[in-house]
């Protein structure tokens, strides 16, 4: 028998399996970490792609929003901050005139503490740092309609602020392709209704888009970054141990699909054989399971067919469901494309709009693969509700042993960092 290990947030469980039916354990390359990453950020900073340099964008007296992602992304957000607040000093921004925007999108605020554990005491206690606004209408500001009718809404500082600089990390992503660039804006700081057309248009969509260079939703959000203008981005790669591999800056496109194609090199792992099921690890996704399922986007690449096999997705989901519980609901539901077509054409429908589109995505997936959740984190309620199978983390093993037995001579792939790995069919 072969002893599986794979992360479980930050502990490691494991599993066994008789060396005949076991492929391997995929995991993102051993990649090195570029050096002291203080100087890789600068030396990006100071030779950005496709755009002017900060020296030639800042402009003393202007406002600056930086908008930076939030807890349930690992990018060094310190580091990033210290090295590019220096430089905004040394080019005389007064402190009064820097705003911090944590980019939450649809995600719950962050509370003082998490903020300051984020950004470093010293830049907490000496800039002022807000949360972005997804609901509350006074905080919310229009920006602009869309030929397709569609009314972009954005959290009123950053929309009003002169300059505005983007701080991310790039890794693949199920709609996006990969994150970073744009994505911080939209759908970072985007109101309820521009965030949830986003995600219902992109749940129309059967294709698992996941570590796509781009994406037809990508080039959606980047004609509405337009309307608001994000003058410059900063965007890590990251290796698996979370060390900085890379890092690219300037211009939110151009810069980005440098970035992009750093990305698929450290994190990207060549298939060799398919499986008939799959265990992934969604680390470092962990945060709930609004998140986590990236992990089963990232792994589907790697079964056998477009349909059929099982993907057992291991994760803490420490948050529990996550802030859209109703999204369960319609990840269970098997017409999902009409409702999200009746909310997108303005008929009267009742719900959450982001959970029924993100509900909508999932229940795509799991129509068309097995699909097991192991997790201390949810309950067997809540993914009856969706359609998944569930066992405790106690029960790893039965979950595996189970889901070989459901085909003759299976065989099963281990997936780690499934939420971050780039798993690709190399050209023949």
């Amino acid at each position: 028998m072969t002893k599986v290990t794979l992360p479980y947030g930050k502990d490691e469980v494991n599993f066994e399996i008789d060396e005949k039916s076991y492929i391997g354990k995929m995991r993102p390359p051993i990649a090195q970490k570029c050096g002291n990453p203080e100087t890789i950020i600068e030396e990006a900073i100071n030779n950005p792609i496709g755009s002017k340099k900060l020296d030639e964008i800042i402009i003393p007296g202007k406002k600056i929003a930086i908008i930076i992602d939030d807890i349930s992304r690992p990018t060094p957000i310190k580091t990033i901050l210290t090295i590019l607040l220096k430089k905004l000093d040394s080019l005389k921004v007064q402190d009064s005139d820097i705003l911090i925007v944590i980019a939450l999108g649809s995600h719950r605020y962050m509370t003082e503490k998490e903020i300051e554990e984020r950004v470093g005491t010293e830049i907490f206690t000496r800039y002022k740092i807000i949360n972005s606004e997804f609901k509350k209408k006074e905080r919310l500001v229009y920006v602009s309609t869309t030929k397709d009718g569609v009314n972009l809404i954005g959290t009123k500082e950053v929309v009003e602020a002169d300059i505005k600089i983007g701080l991310g990390n790039l890794v693949p992503h199920p709609v996006m392709g990969w994150g970073g660039g744009g994505k911080i804006l939209y759908p970072g700081i985007a109101s309820e209704e521009t965030v949830a057309y986003f995600h219902l248009i992109a749940s129309l969509y059967s294709e698992n888009m996941f570590g796509q260079e781009t994406t037809p939703i990508r080039d959606m959000m980047e004609t509405w970054v337009d309307a608001i203008g994000l003058d410059f981005i900063i965007n890590v790669v990251l290796t698996s141990k979370m060390e900085l591999a890379g890092c690219v800056a300037g211009n939110y496109i151009k810069a980005h699909r440098q970035g992009v194609e750093k990305g698929k090199k450290v994190l990207g792992v060549p298939i060799k054989e398919k499986a008939d099921v799959i265990v992934v690890s969604s680390f470092p996704a962990d945060q709930d399971f609004w998140q986590s399922p990236k992990a089963l986007y990232g792994a589907e690449a790697e079964l056998k067919g477009t349909e059929g096999g099982t993907m057992i997705l291991l994760s803490p989901n420490f948050e529990g469901v996550g802030p859209h519980p109703e999204f369960l609901d319609y990840m269970g539901h098997d017409t999902g494309d009409q409702i999200v077509k009746n909310y997108i054409k303005g008929i009267p429908t009742s719900g959450d709009p982001l959970a029924i589109a993100v509900g909508n995505s999932m229940s795509k997936m799991r129509k068309r693969r097995d699909l097991v959740v192991v997790s201390d984190g949810v309950t067997k309620e809540e993914m009856d509700i969706c359609g998944c199978k569930y066992y405790p983390l106690s029960e790893l093993q039965k979950a595996v042993d189970e889901a070989l037995q459901k085909k003759k001579n299976s065989r099963l792939a281990a997936i780690a960092n499934g939420a971050e790995i780039f798993l690709y069919e190399e050209k023949k």
